[in-house]
């Protein structure tokens, strides 16, 4: 009995392609071109110039209706003319033929195919239903179906092009490379162009499109065999699967590939904030960032930096510790390094004593042995000068990372410091970094190759060569700590609506039967009830308007401070007055009557569950002006307390928990206590959908914190 074949999720449900069609499209021994064309500009006619510019060594058929031979390669006129089983199609033709084409083609043990053509779910309903029946057909038949509103792929390594975009062959082949995968076609083209333009070896580039059948995890399974890349680039505006793609993050990280994510259409504009603060600043790629940032995953914001990241991955090594060592030939260069490195956060740090001694020896006399360190123009005159400076950085215990900032002089002086640098770059054991200054400068081609040879990865910008260090510093650290902690793992879940939006007294009973501090005090739903909560608890007394419709209340004049019975009842009827004013028609089930405390440090925690990434945590300063100022940080929902204290330090403003201007430090600990408490109760409450505290006043040292507002839904 033979074992079925192993199955892929499809792009738009639970339903299976199987793995081996999808082997088949991506490695094919047969293709065909559908509408081929004798045009090598056209969407027909490019795939067929294509696979003889890359020497493709498979079996080619075309099949046009309108042409006997395209460039002296015979056409058949249909699809039923075609031979059993060739293994990938290219259906470039238009949509109202792709989903007949691929039927027919679904009877002759297809593998795969790829739908050019637009007018697809990204059209509307039609264009939807059309492409759902595609997908049917292409899933009843195991078609690995890529698109439709695709540029399609390219597999360098095996120099298949099954695309109509304007490609080349790597100009070098060196190392595992960097695989593209990006659901744009125009960005797909446009990043392997980028690495390519940086002598980095592209494996794959592949376009997703619309995803009807495949989606960017398929891909990703399929990427991360023997010998996987070194890093594969990722641009999604969806990530369809969650759990597949976590499980996609675990394996490359097995297998020493780094995931590069640049997430797209997830801005202010597109997502649905909540009533609470919660849902307003984390929105919705927060949870994502927080739970993949944990599984090791670079979520990068550039364009630009995803590629030059991309590129320093590619050299295969990975730096040991935070601290990066920088030469350059200008001293405002060094200048720059020190101010924006301290910008970035990355750590260029004082050399020991041994190094600098042995710097100061390398050194002209004018020079300061330091990090950064500027060799001045010397080196035009003493090229070797470059070599043995950074040798002595590499040397240094304390240097992780080593980078090379150097104007490129006239073509000889260049090549001097090329013919200088290699051996030593080259060699390192540490991840070094070349920056040639002078933006797009031309350098000799000869020195590139030179360059790209050794497997130095070269940048032309000293900035981009910071931030990208800075990332794999980062990548290198969320190693380190997953291989401490190998039985964390991430789990998505389905979101669960609330059933009851319980008021802020009631919040407040259930936070504090957690272990929760909050104020003393009750709701009153009468002035007499209000000044005998107030007898109780003491003046002087806050009191805030209750009503589960009313979110931000000091916004509508529902919250005043009394410190007698008279001004109590005063306020009382200003509250009622203000509120019916402002919210005629908002159910108001009280007033409630706390006590005052004073002093303290306004914070914020919400813990929410995303529809894709489950539980997380959002961390903050609070207040009234937490929307305005956005100071927050977000963990996953079952983050320790080690990960907790790094995201309160991350805080624009976590030096006020420390004392500041004066004041004393705060109750740091009792905040990380809250914080867990919270996410717990999120976790074991399914019923919960959001729980917010707004503010949690934390006292100064050993005061602990008191939830002063929340919020359940």
């Amino acid at each position: 009995m033979t074992e079925p074949p192993a199955l892929l999720a499809s792009g738009r449900g639970s339903r299976r392609v199987s793995r081996r069609a999808l082997g088949r499209l991506l490695s094919p021994r047969s293709v065909v071109v559908v509408g081929a064309s004798d045009d090598p500009t056209s969407i027909g006619g490019a795939p067929l110039a294509l696979l003889e510019r890359f020497g493709y060594q498979g079996e080619i058929h075309l099949v046009s209706r309108s042409r006997n031979e395209v460039k002296g390669k015979k056409c058949l006129p249909s699809i039923a003319a075609l031979p059993e089983g060739v293994d990938a199609a290219i259906l470039a033709i238009p949509q109202v033929a792709a989903r007949q084409a691929l039927e027919q083609l679904g009877g002759k043990d297809l593998g795969g195919a790829i739908v050019f053509s637009s007018g697809f779910a990204e059209t509307g309903a039609d264009g939807a239903a059309e492409e759902q029946a595609l997908s049917d057909v292409a899933l009843r038949h195991d078609i690995a179906l890529a698109g439709p509103n695709c540029l399609g792929l390219v597999n360098f390594t095996r120099s298949t092009p099954l695309t109509f975009g304007h490609i080349a062959p790597n100009r070098r082949s060196t190392g595992r490379g960097v695989a593209v995968v990006a659901q744009s076609g125009a960005m797909s083209l446009a990043l392997t162009y980028a690495l390519m333009s940086q002598d980095v070896t592209v494996t794959h580039m592949i376009s997703t499109g619309n995803e009807a059948v495949l989606a960017i995890e398929d891909y990703l399974d399929a990427l991360l065999k023997e010998p996987a890349p070194m890093a594969i680039v990722l641009l999604a505006e969806h990530i369809r699967h969650p759990g597949e793609f976590l499980e996609a993050a675990a394996r490359a990280r097995a297998m020493g590939t780094a995931l590069c994510l640049m997430h797209t259409g997830l801005s202010d504009r597109s997502r649905e904030a909540s009533l609470t603060h919660t849902g307003a600043l984390s929105g919705d790629q927060q949870a994502l960032r927080a739970v993949l940032a944990r599984e090791g995953v670079l979520i990068i914001d550039s364009l630009d930096e995803i590629v030059s990241t991309a590129a320093l991955l590619a050299s295969g090594k990975l730096p040991k510790t935070g601290n990066v060592g920088l030469m350059t030939d200008s001293g405002a260069l060094k200048c720059f390094a020190i101010d924006f490195a301290s910008r970035i956060g990355l750590a260029l740090p004082a050399l020991n004593g041994s190094s600098l001694h042995k710097l100061a020896r390398e050194l002209p006399d004018f020079a300061t042995p330091d990090n950064p360190v500027d060799i001045t123009a010397m080196g035009l005159n003493a090229p070797d000068l470059y070599a043995r400076v950074a040798s002595v950085l590499l040397e240094a215990e304390e240097i992780g990372t080593l980078v090379v900032a150097a104007m490129p002089g006239s073509p000889a002086q260049n090549g001097q410091q090329v013919e200088a640098l290699l051996p030593v770059l080259g060699a390192a054991p540490k991840p070094v970094v070349y920056a040639i200054m002078g933006g797009q400068w031309e350098i000799p081609e000869a020195n590139r190759a030179r360059i790209a040879e050794a497997g130095v990865p070269l940048l032309r910008s000293p900035e981009l060569a910071l931030r990208a260090v800075s990332n794999v510093i980062s990548y290198a650290s969320a190693l380190r700590r997953l291989a401490s902690a190998p039985g964390r793992r991430a789990t998505p879940v389905s979101m669960v609506r609330a059933r009851a939006v319980p008021g802020e007294d009631q919040a407040k009973a259930l936070l504090s039967a957690a272990g929760l501090r909050v104020p003393r005090g009750r709701l009153a739903t009468s002035l007499g009830q209000a000044r005998q909560v107030a007898s109780e608890v003491g003046y002087p007394v806050i009191l805030k308007v209750a009503s589960p419709e009313i979110a931000h209340k000091s916004d509508v004049g529902g919250v005043l401070r009394a410190a007698s019975e008279s001004e109590l009842e005063h306020h009382y009827q200003m509250i009622r007055a203000r509120v019916a004013e402002a919210r005629p028609d908002a159910l108001i089930r009280g007033i409630l009557v706390e006590e005052a405390v004073n002093g303290g440090t306004e914070m914020l925690i919400g813990a929410r569950r995303d529809p894709n990434w489950g539980p997380f945590t959002l961390i903050g300063f609070g207040g009234t002006l937490a929307e305005v100022v956005r100071d927050v940080a977000v963990v996953p929902g079952d983050a320790d307390r080690n990960e907790i204290l790094s995201a309160v330090k991350s805080l624009r403003c976590a030096p006020v928990l420390d004392g500041a201007r004066g004041q004393p430090p705060r109750d740091t600990a009792a905040l990380l206590e809250v914080v867990e408490t919270i996410a717990a109760l999120l976790r074991e409450s399914p019923e919960v959908q959001e729980i917010e505290v707004n503010p949690l006043l934390v006292l100064a040292e050993g005061g602990g914190a008191i939830v002063l507002d929340a919020v359940i839904r």
